[in-house]
């Protein structure tokens, strides 16, 4: 699960403010106050916290949870998607 300062270091990586996010979501500026703030635990929050992190990633940020826990810009290049990858576009 992506904790809340993940998303908030995602947020600083880009250079948005907490409203840019909130206005690229759907939800309000103090919502992503609260998610930034949350720990988790109790996670009343999950829709929430999986939409911001949809438009996060889809800007570039890539969550880690594995060995280590944080978050990375990535260079979006060209190419599919890995859920576009298909028989019809394999070269």
């Amino acid at each position: 699960m992506v904790s809340g300062r993940q998303i908030k270091a995602a947020r600083a990586l880009l250079g948005w403010s907490r409203s840019e996010l909130a206005d690229r979501t759907g939800v309000t500026a103090p919502t992503v106050k609260v998610v930034e703030q949350d720990s988790g635990v109790l996670d009343e929050l999950a829709s929430t916290r999986t939409r911001l992190c949809n438009v996060l990633a889809a800007e570039g940020v890539d969550f880690l949870n594995g060995g280590s826990i944080g978050v990375q810009l990535v260079q979006k290049g060209e190419g599919l998607r890995t859920e576009d990858l298909n028989a019809s576009n394999d070269d």
